[in-house]
């Protein structure tokens, strides 16, 4: 059972302490009405479809103290989502630390936007045992009602939730600070179900937002993974099926975008190696192009975090040590 109680949120129940909290001045940023018109939702088209709700600045930094708040918390070891000090490669080490005989990996599909604001409101009222009305603040700063929402893009947001099979619209804000911690913490008894079949049959499992993989040096059997896929139904989430792996012993596995070699060994993938020698090469010719910079800095950074000294002379490149006068 996770403690809550470090949460300055836990058992809240003033309006007032919260406004403190939180730096409120102005009641409208409590009323989900008004919190909806500050989101301008679309679908984002730059590669593979995604939904995308940006907050604007004002209630981001709201959501950034909600955030720090819920960082109090202590979350299990095999939580990555969000998590402080916790990345997308710490997620697959951790299935790197024994020989790997089977690995099955399931991402849910169009999982944010599927995470009801009742699911949501539930959290807050019955895991932090906040009261209703505090509850209610704290759910309506942390979704969005697509319906209420400033889009010029609503029949195609509707097109791509359809494309998903996603039928709520008032939910968990794809695109704001708490949304990756929140997903976690408000789905804990599902987790915690897919945890319990883990255990019992002595199988790894570790969540990253959406991808939950299953690793162990047994073979994972066709009945464990019914079960899992029977565990996700039951709380009204889809498996993505395209997404679904099974990898036995001799095969490189990938877990959230880093390869697990057949001797145990994370390396970075070769979509982000190719990627940043191609930038680099970008940059060289084009010392000036600041949107190639700012995306092979993302792509370095993301590679860092598997290799510490990974692209060491593109890394000099990019930050170059000021000289000492």
């Amino acid at each position: 059972m996770i403690d809550y109680t470090k949460c300055p949120l836990y058992k809240l129940t003033s309006k007032k302490i919260l406004k403190h909290l939180l730096r409120i001045n102005d009641n409208k940023f409590l009323k989900q009405d008004f919190l909806a018109t500050q989101f301008s939702p679309y679908i984002d088209r730059k590669g593979k479809p995604r939904l995308i709700e940006p907050p604007k600045n004002d209630v981001k930094i709201i959501q950034r103290r909600i955030k720090r708040m819920l960082y109090k918390i202590d979350f299990p070891d095999n939580v990555f989502s969000g998590v402080p000090k916790r990345s997308y490669a710490q997620n697959a080490s951790y299935h790197s630390e024994y020989p790997i005989k089977s690995m099955y990996k399931i991402d849910l599909r169009g999982f944010f936007p599927s995470i009801s604001r009742n699911t949501v409101y539930n959290f807050f009222l019955k895991e932090l045992l906040c009261s209703p009305d505090i509850a209610k603040i704290l759910t309506n700063l942390t979704t969005v009602d697509i319906e209420k929402a400033n889009s010029i893009d609503l029949e195609q947001i509707h097109l791509f939730l359809q494309s998903k099979k996603v039928k709520c619209t008032n939910h968990l804000i794809s695109g704001a600070p708490t949304s990756q911690i929140l997903s976690y913490l408000v789905n804990q008894n599902m987790f915690n179900d897919l945890q319990a079949i883990s255990d019992a049959n002595r199988i790894k499992m570790s969540i990253y937002v959406d991808d939950v993989t299953f690793s162990g040096n047994c073979h994972i059997s066709n009945r464990f993974r019914q079960q899992v896929l029977n565990i996700v139904k039951k709380y009204n989430y889809k498996v993505s099926k395209e997404k679904i792996k099974f990898y036995t012993k001799d095969y490189p596995k990938t877990v959230t975008g880093v390869v697990i070699s057949s001797n145990n060994k994370t390396k970075i993938s070769n979509h982000i190696q190719h990627a940043i020698v191609s930038d680099f090469r970008v940059i060289k010719s084009n010392p000036n192009d600041e949107n190639t910079k700012k995306r092979l800095r993302g792509y370095l950074s993301a590679a860092r975090q598997v290799d510490k000294t990974a692209f060491q002379g593109i890394y000099n490149y990019l930050y170059p040590k000021k000289t000492k006068k």
